[in-house]
């Protein structure tokens, strides 16, 4: 039912889609890792907000990936607006866009990643936002705005950004692997089976996959696919999962010794993740020399929130910089607001230093994924490889 659910969502937007021909080459990304991080007086004073109070909901219902905010930024929201924020977890684009598309849900927020952004507009399920409540938006690392998903942010604002690659124990890898070789050569997964995992995701496995084989994590070839589609068939047995939600707790815990990871997930299995779990100093994070993938997830509003005043009010709110660098610190990923980095705690910069956010150097071997009526042969191919 989930396939067919994303499939009827697909079929409904992908036409329109064709219409917009290929993505852009993005614009270069800052690199995070680069020199000393400038000080906390040179950032901008956040932008003072101008909220109507008696205009507040006093609930507002956000549907939001695993892991992926401080709880500690909900309550202190809650006291300064008197707003209880509640929040649903998800672990795939598909599975959120099946949930909210019949309308009704409840949800307020949503936070798709960026093809899933302009899937949803294109289907009529995100209104556009009001930019005059969204002042702290000045805050966003320009290149970071106005991507192709989304031109002009007319219906979404950038929350977290990332890559997605190798997150490994060092006591079983001393020298970090440097491949994908690492998970897909077999002789290699059959010494560690059971002990590792791959995303629980029809883009990023299949796409990983093709980046091992040579080729772009977009290929739509069906030659292409058969191979990653076989590579994947021949691997699963020795995986312990693919698992999109708790691979953090895992590798902290020492169950899994690499997995396929978000740098988010990577950076809270070495740092934990406040009184969730402990982290493991252990744990480290490569791009393999074959590259892979660069994200972005938004923060956006569903046409059928009854609470869109409120939840213009928490976006701006999480824009602010001392918020965005409190919530970056938490969850690991790399922020999108360029005034929250000099805010953030150093030993997350030195983690990013480190590999768990991409140098220069690195941002050459990434690529974004594109949706089009091609890239449906994605979801045969996962269907394929899940059914097996």
């Amino acid at each position: 039912m989930k396939q067919l659910l994303r499939s009827m969502v697909l079929l409904v937007v992908m036409s329109m889609l064709m219409a917009c021909g290929g993505v852009p080459a993005p614009a270069p990304i800052p690199d995070v890792t680069a020199g000393p991080p400038p000080t906390a007086t040179e950032a901008p004073a956040a932008s003072g907000d101008t909220v109507d109070k008696t205009k507040l909901a006093a609930e507002l219902h956000v549907y939001n990936w695993t892991d992926y905010i401080d709880p500690a930024l909900l309550t202190a929201f809650e006291q300064e607006y008197g707003v209880k924020v509640i929040v649903d977890n998800y672990d795939q684009n598909e599975d959120m866009i099946a949930k909210v598309r019949a309308g009704g849900s409840g949800y307020d927020i949503v936070v798709p990643s960026d093809y899933a952004v302009e899937i949803m507009w294109r289907a009529g399920l995100l209104q556009e936002l009001d930019k005059s409540m969204l002042t702290n938006i000045v805050h966003n690392e320009p290149t970071l705005l106005n991507k192709y998903f989304d031109e002009g942010n007319k219906y979404s604002v950038p929350y977290m950004y990332g890559i997605t690659g190798i997150a490994y124990n060092k006591k079983t890898f001393p020298t970090p692997p440097d491949s994908w070789s690492t998970l897909f050569d077999l002789v290699n997964a059959e010494k560690y089976k059971g002990q590792f995992s791959m995303l629980d995701d029809e883009r990023e496995v299949p796409g990983s996959a093709l980046r091992y084989l040579g080729f772009s994590l977009n290929e739509t070839d069906p030659a292409a696919m058969k191979k990653a589609q076989e590579l994947l068939i021949a691997q699963k047995p020795f995986l312990a999962a693919y698992n999109s939600s708790d691979v953090n707790r895992k590798l902290a815990s020492g169950e899994y010794v690499m997995a396929q990871a978000w740098s988010g997930q990577a950076m809270q299995a070495r740092n934990g993740l406040g009184d969730s779990f402990a982290g493991n100093p252990d744990i480290g994070f490569v791009m393999p020399k074959e590259g892979g993938m660069i994200w972005m997830d938004n923060m956006t509003i569903l046409i059928d929130s009854p609470n869109a005043y409120t939840a213009h009010v928490f976006m701006n709110y999480i824009m602010r910089p001392e918020v965005a660098a409190q919530n970056t610190s938490y969850i690991g990923y790399l922020p999108p607001n360029k005034d929250a980095i000099p805010l953030m705690d150093q030993t997350v910069r030195d983690l990013y230093a480190e590999g768990f956010a991409p140098d220069a150097e690195v941002m050459k071997r990434l690529e974004w994924a594109i949706r089009s009526e091609k890239t449906m042969i994605f979801s045969d191919v996962w269907t394929a490889v899940k059914g097996e």
